[in-house]
């Protein structure tokens, strides 16, 4: 049996539930209600009873043999796509903290359409019992599917989008992958009948003009209140229902702690967190605050994502995170006050310069999420030019390079400046003396890091961070380009690879197998070759992490142990029993 390639489009509509007139829809015609709605809410007469429910409309090239079931629009024209790009570690300033985005842009063919499976009014339409401004009309002869669609639904933005890509048997369809994205805009047809979709990735969710953590305040104070207040109530009535029981908020400059009934808020503590005890006018806004006591990364990333930026949380490995921050990140924990509304993807990127990778991955349907640290136990895909790398070209990236990390902790007032170095108590100065020697390098790279994440002083995890960018970046973290064959397609974003060739060789030109981190990967040629773009994965000394104490010494240690543990080396060799190179903690 043939199987044949086939992309389908979906786009996720919101419609209605509800019938007119019928019902929670208490809407009639007449007056300024002069035709019943297109279930959709911009045509809605009673939008306080909305109740949405997504339908799903489908397209696809015009051919024989689709699949049966709800209707496929044969008006797909073409389906081009930009695969994303990582940041790792949110080094690459040319870059966001989510790297470069995946987006799509979709080309139909618009068409004419008798609207039986969009409206369900259709039939009244034509006999005119739909509307009191006109008579009867055919809607199949009146506009196209795309801008009608429009015209009812202009809403279009930041619903979903989602590609699919398989092989039909048969009518059905096999060995499908399904991409998922986010609409970011939507044409009208154009002077050839052709209307552009295009959608971005699910991170777009998150991005600062979409998202913003803490929510803005919607209460003010009715009364002002002085320095000994302990209660205030807020304006207008019933807007305390907005507002957390209990929690923390900011008025003015002052970080104050409370509970609350009703709009009756009392106020536990004053003046926190380093702030300034003040009086209060009436009409000053409640400003909650994003209070972060001690999480760990993985559950502050996952709450400002699904919590704030309305990420769906199906998209969350949430066990896959715990296990690498458990094995990297354990005791770096998150101390810190949010007292203006700032968007996600900002304050995800303050968490990305410390040491942390997020993507999304389009092949696995995930956020991931990776620390800067060694390979460890990730798997290593080998390729060499005698095998399956077909094309290698390689771009040296001085321009990351880092020599010394000024590290900026424990912020004086967290209701002041979060990037003044005058507003923090601490810094940690990590150099790289070697790097910045007069026979190395014989220069200063330095990266700024204003961290108000760390406001409980954790000295030794801004250290070891520090020193992990340098041990990742000391050295310029060249970006290869490599075309490699259809069989290495399980190859994902921030993959390790060993990359064997002759354009990679040693003082004497040998070749040396070079490891290098995945940052883009793209299919030029599907079911050929795939493209990839990979950046030096420059950890190269030897780490562990501490073993049981049920693991035995390194002489009698299993490959595993030895590949994953960390163990004392001879005091006077500095090498292993085996002769082999000495353990580095990280």
């Amino acid at each position: 049996m043939t199987r044949e390639p086939v992309t389908i489009v979906e786009i996720d509509v919101d419609t209605c539930s509800l019938t007119f007139g019928v019902g929670a829809c208490t809407a009639v015609l007449g007056g300024a209600v002069v035709r019943k709605c297109f279930d959709t809410y911009a045509t809605c007469a009673k939008p306080l009873a909305f109740s949405k429910v997504v339908k799903t409309l489908r397209f696809a090239e015009s051919r024989a043999g689709l699949p049966m079931g709800a209707p496929i629009f044969p008006a797909l024209v073409s389906v081009s796509s930009i695969t994303s790009t990582v940041n790792i570690s949110g080094a690459d300033d040319n870059l966001s903290a989510f790297g470069r985005r995946a987006t799509v842009s979709v080309e139909m063919a618009d068409f004419a359409y008798h609207d039986r499976y969009l409206d369900p009014y259709q039939a009244e339409r034509i006999s005119g019992a739909a509307q009191i401004d006109e008579g009867g009309y055919d809607p199949a002869t009146r506009g196209t599917f795309f801008a009608k669609l429009r015209a009812r639904w202009p809403y279009y933005a930041g619903r979903a989008l989602r590609v699919i890509q398989a092989e039909m048997v048969g009518g059905a369809l096999v060995n499908s992958v399904t991409r998922n994205y986010i609409i970011t805009s939507f044409s009208p047809p154009d002077d050839q009948g052709r209307v552009k979709v295009e959608a971005s990735d699910i991170l777009d969710l998150a991005s600062n003009d979409r998202a913003l953590c803490p929510k803005p305040g919607e209460g003010y104070l009715l009364a002002a209140i002085d320095t000994a207040a302990t209660a205030l109530t807020l304006t207008p009535t019933g807007i305390g229902a907005k507002y957390a029981a209990s929690g923390r908020a900011v008025i003015g400059s002052e970080i104050v702690s409370f509970t609350r009934v009703g709009d009756a808020v009392t106020l536990t503590g004053r003046a926190l967190a380093g702030s300034t005890l003040a009086s209060h006018a009436a009409g000053d806004t409640l400003q909650p605050v994003f209070y972060a006591a001690g999480m760990r990364f993985d559950d502050l990333i996952e709450t400002l994502l699904v919590d704030y930026a309305g990420v769906p949380a199906v998209f969350v490995p949430v066990a896959t995170w715990a296990a690498e921050v458990t094995q990297w990140m354990p005791d770096v924990l998150a101390q810190t006050h949010i007292c203006t509304p700032t968007g996600v993807a900002k304050l995800i990127g303050e968490l990305a310069v410390l040491g942390l990778s997020i993507w999304w991955d389009e092949v696995a349907q995930t956020i991931g999420l990776k620390c800067n640290r060694p390979p460890f136990t990730d798997p290593v895909y080998d390729l060499t030019e005698d095998a399956n790398l077909t094309a290698i070209e390689t771009l040296d990236r001085d321009d990351a390079r880092l020599t010394e990390v000024l590290f900026f902790t424990v912020q004086k007032d967290p209701t002041k400046s979060a990037t003044d170095a005058d507003n923090f108590r601490r810094a940690a100065y990590v150099p790289d003396l070697t790097a910045k020697g007069a026979l190395a390098y014989g220069d200063t790279r330095t990266r700024k890091i204003f961290c108000r994440w760390l406001n409980d002083g954790n000295d030794s995890a801004a250290l070891v961070l520090s020193s992990r960018l340098l041990k990742r970046f000391s050295s310029a973290p060249t970006q290869t380009r490599l075309r490699v064959d259809w069989q290495d397609r399980a190859i994902g974003l921030t993959d390790v690879l060993r990359v064997s060739s002759k354009t990679l060789a040693d003082a004497t030109g040998k070749p040396v197998a070079t490891l290098m981190q995945v940052i883009s990967r793209s299919e030029p040629e599907p079911g050929h070759e795939i493209e990839l773009i990979a950046q030096a994965y420059q950890f190269s000394a030897r780490y562990g992490a501490a073993t049981a104490d049920t693991c035995p010494v390194f002489s009698s240690a299993t490959v595993t142990q030895i590949a994953t543990g960390e163990f004392a080396c001879d005091d006077t060799t500095l090498r292993m029993s085996d002769g082999s190179a000495a353990y580095e903690a990280i």
